[in-house]
């Protein structure tokens, strides 16, 4: 009577009869065909009203999906049925309907029934519709269906295939002004900029997908893309916070003094896990993503087609801003040349403009040493008029004293001998900020070219580098850091030295032969000197040995040979530095212009060397490979914190604006603003005062525990017992003094 009841009751229950199906197929593959035969007709009558609700078809739906691998051959049209419902009707479709079918279609995909190539593309055109959970659903599954499948080794059909279809996207919604398409735009770019970031789309056709993305006619899809290059370095992956990590002795002390349960064992099990997690991904190799502005194709004509859209003015002054970092960035790091960009920083130069530490900086960014010193003249001195005058605050002055020293020290022949001369003379001002970055700009002319300034600020080091010829001379279009030869060959041929070192050694046989005895061992003949032995009484100090090594030989001035000692960095430059603060003899000064000419051969020598060996020698393509692991390793270097040489400062092309704002000394507080601060602190805080009368205190007193105990537990007390045996006169006293208490209580 129950199986026929329970056969009566299977086509309308359908989670009963699914778990059914999954345990044997066989005994109900005609109760299966009874619901698929149910569902073509309910899918062919819903095609007739696509916008109207339709719950039943969306629990076919539901069934049809988790049932669909135990009989593949009937359902093979299945999937496709659905793709196309969604492709023709998914606008007007009802929300929980085509929720039910999205979600069929992530089940069938995750079971491996449906190829991604055909159901990502969808998804992506899913986006037009206007349903806020359905699309968080979608941006979720592709982004983890796209890491799942590049996750071994990278699917580049698939990587392809989705990066043409976002790239049409992205055009259709330049053509098109409707909503739908600004939508699907702007998910289709977060979805490429967070596959950057999780190292699963880090190639240049992405990085090149997003730029195009910068210029689209829709706000939100070229801010999002403009975002994305100016923080694509400093963007890093969400981590566990230390404080979320347990104590894992503390729960041990705690369960082996507590007693036993099985939830308590659930949760050290649970912390063991999750410190173990922690470990691991400690213990992974750090990944770094350099800057997404090296894998632009063209650069020149996205940083000219950027430019001419920040110059069309179409944008609120936040996005052309933004857009203005972006292409000094550009320019900064691939050195490109847009000789109107300079011309027009200069009308947002002003002191009172909003956000001028940024176009400052932007002004900075963009200059490098292949920018004509004719262009940048005109943006020095619009900084200096405005900026650096008595009209204007110390602050004010600093900001443009900093900006012009940034520049500067990318560009030194901008600068004229005249203004910079005039900018020194802030050395001495009253306000420190002012003070510092006027020094600061002495000291950066004092390494890249003293002559300009005057001579008592060039000091004793720059003034004997320029009677000794040791500074070279700026000349245009060479970088700072300019070397004969291909750059990193002293890398390659370091490394391959080093080897040759470690190679010489030759590794002994631990296992040594011994006699039968055991009690033997091969020692070396009286013949056989291996140590050098001192016969003399005194030993020698190890610090006499050491000054040995640092004594050098030199021809004196009649020819003899006398002995001299080599003058190390350590020591030149407190010579140097003594040089400056005081006056030295004229035999200390011949043995610096020594040091100075030695340095100067060393580093000569160092020059000969790179080119010799860069005309000399035929690199390998495994030389190359070698020389660019080599330069990756020195990035990687320098990423992690390590100092990096002078050369290396401006590689990044990135300012810091506290760079341009200098240290500021913190503003005194108005009344306002102190009153502020007062009432911030004292949130959450008890009022000052005596705790009398108040009902919230630590404790009670005695007496007050008395009156409160149960009257069994004071019954034997001796006030309690005279109180029974007190005359009539002792009661109506005690009474008459309760009841004046009473009136002195009411008054």
């Amino acid at each position: 009577m129950g199986k026929r009841n329970r056969a009566a009751l299977l086509p309308t229950h359908l989670p009963q009869l699914q778990n059914l199906i999954k345990r044997d197929s066989k005994s109900y593959e005609a109760e299966f065909l009874q619901q698929w035969r149910h569902f073509q007709s309910t899918l062919s009558i819903f095609c007739l009203k696509p916008d109207e609700d339709s719950k039943e078809l969306c629990e076919l739906v539901a069934f049809m999906s988790q049932v669909i691998q135990c009989y593949p051959e009937l359902t093979k049209d299945f999937p496709q049925q659905i793709v196309d419902l969604l492709k023709e009707h998914c606008t007007v479709l009802h929300s929980d309907v085509r929720k039910s079918l999205v979600q069929a279609l992530i089940l069938l995909r995750n079971k491996g029934i449906l190829d991604n190539t055909r159901l990502l593309p969808l998804f992506f055109t899913l986006f037009k519709c206007k349903d806020k959970h359905l699309r968080e659903i979608l941006y979720n599954h592709i982004v983890n269906d796209i890491k799942n499948s590049n996750a071994k080794v990278k699917n580049n059909k698939l990587n392809k295939t989705l990066q043409a279809f976002m790239f049409t996207m992205l055009e259709s919604a330049t053509t098109g002004n409707s909503e739908e398409n600004a939508i699907a735009a702007k998910k289709s770019v977060d979805v490429c900029v967070d596959l950057y970031h999780k190292n699963v789309w880090n190639d240049a056709k992405t990085v090149n997908v997003i730029a195009e993305a910068c210029f689209s006619p829709i706000t939100k899809v070229s801010v999002t893309a403009v975002k994305f290059f100016l923080n694509s370095n400093d963007h890093q992956e969400e981590e566990e916070m230390d404080d979320d990590i347990p104590d894992l002795k503390k729960m041990q002390m705690a369960n082996l003094h507590n007693k036993k349960s099985k939830s308590k064992d659930r949760k050290l099990d649970a912390a063991k896990k999750k410190i173990k997690r922690k470990s691991k991904r400690s213990e992974k190799a750090e990944s770094f993503n350099f800057s997404a502005l090296h894998l632009l194709n063209d650069p020149q004509g996205f940083a000219e087609k950027l430019y001419s859209k920040l110059a069309s003015k179409d944008d609120r002054w936040e996005v052309r801003l933004m857009k203005m970092n972006l292409v000094s960035r550009v320019i900064g790091i691939h050195q490109l040349t847009i000789l109107g960009f300079y011309p027009f920083l200069i009308k947002y130069l002003q002191p009172s403009q909003r956000d001028v530490t940024m176009v400052l900086v932007c002004a900075a960014q963009a200059s490098h040493s292949l920018v004509p010193p004719d262009v940048l003249e005109p943006v020095l001195k619009a900084i200096a008029n405005n900026f650096v005058t008595d009209r204007v605050a110390n602050e004010v002055m600093a900001v443009g004293i900093n900006g012009i020293r940034e520049i500067c020290a990318r560009q030194p022949l901008a600068i004229e001998a005249t203004l910079l001369q005039d900018l020194t003379q802030y050395k001495q001002h009253r306000d420190k900020s002012v003070l510092m970055a006027a020094r600061s700009l002495i000291a950066l002319f004092r390494e890249v070219n003293p002559e300009m300034l005057l001579r008592k600020d060039r000091g004793k080091t720059a003034t004997i580098k320029m009677k000794d010829g040791s500074i070279r001379s700026v000349v245009f279009g060479e970088a700072a850091n300019n070397m004969d030869g291909l750059q990193g060959l002293e890398l390659l041929d370091a490394a391959e030295k080093n080897d040759e070192d470690w190679g010489d050694w030759e590794v002994e046989d631990s296992s040594d032969e011994s006699d039968d005895e055991g009690d033997w061992v091969n020692v070396a003949s009286d013949d056989e000197v291996y140590v050098n032995v001192n016969l003399d009484d005194d030993e020698k100090d190890p610090e006499e040995e050491e000054n040995k090594k640092k004594l050098q030989y030199k021809v004196g001035p009649n020819g003899e040979i006398v002995k001299a000692r080599r003058i190390g960095k350590r020591q030149l430059k407190k010579m140097l530095d003594a040089e400056e603060h005081r006056e030295i003899t004229e035999e200390q000064r011949q043995k610096l212009l020594e040091a100075v000419k030695v340095r100067r051969a060393e580093e000569q020598a160092k020059r000969d060397a790179a080119i010799k060996l860069a005309t000399t020698r035929i690199l390998t393509p495994a030389d190359f490979a070698r020389l660019e692991e080599l330069k990756m390793n020195k990035e990687i270097d320098q990423i992690q914190g390590k100092k990096r040489g002078a050369d290396d400062v401006f590689h990044d092309g990135e300012i810091d604006e506290m760079a341009i704002l200098g240290p500021r000394k913190k503003a005194k507080q108005d009344y306002e603003q102190r009153i502020a601060s007062i009432q911030e602190g004292r949130d959450g805080r008890e009022k000052f005062g005596s705790n009398k009368g108040k009902k919230e205190r630590g404790s009670t007193t005695n007496r007050e525990k008395a009156r409160n105990k149960n009257f069994m537990m004071v019954a034997h007390k001796q006030s309690v017992l005279w109180k029974s045996k007190r005359s009539l006169f002792d009661k109506q006293k005690s009474l008459r003094a309760a009841i004046e208490k009473q009136k002195k209580l009411k008054h």
